[in-house]
């Protein structure tokens, strides 16, 4: 019997997760950034969780479904239990546009979060995000789906 897989990756800029909140730099002289006065110099270890130009997969959407993919393995262990989930991996995308700190916040186990994570860690880098014109580094989410159907 063959095992037909299917891989649904969440998109809409990659269901992008990000808050909604500003960045990491705002506190009580956050009311003097929005001034007509030049931009207050952005710390090089803030993340932002709300930049002004989001974080891209080289080529969108449509690059990162094909990447995904190409590089996926669905775990034994999933196949024969018939495991299926979204797997919510977290991770800092560098100002370079490389994965940073990555790692599960849910997921479904049976070798789905592994996989995720792995997937996530061999991306090749994005179009970092922007604050101000300049490359900066962001918190995202990011929703991997996977399904098994036999």
């Amino acid at each position: 019997m063959k095992n037909s897989l299917r891989f649904l990756p969440f998109v809409g800029l990659l269901s992008l997760v990000a808050a909604t909140q500003g960045h990491a730099q705002a506190g009580p002289n956050a009311a003097a950034r929005t001034s007509p006065v030049a931009p207050a110099a952005i710390k090089p270890d803030s993340v932002f969780v709300n930049p002004e130009v989001r974080p891209q997969f080289v080529g969108g959407d449509k690059a990162f479904m094909a990447y995904l993919s190409k590089s996926i393995r669905y775990p034994q262990l999933a196949l024969q239990r018939r495991v299926s989930g979204k797997v919510y991996v977290n991770f800092i995308l560098s100002a370079q546009g490389k994965v940073q700190d990555a790692h599960v916040i849910s997921g479904p186990g049976s070798g789905l979060n592994d996989e995720a994570l792995r997937l996530i860690w061999l991306m090749p880098p994005w179009e970092p995000a922007r604050s101000n014109g300049q490359p900066v580094r962001v918190a995202c989410t990011v929703p991997i789906a996977f399904t098994a159907d036999r």
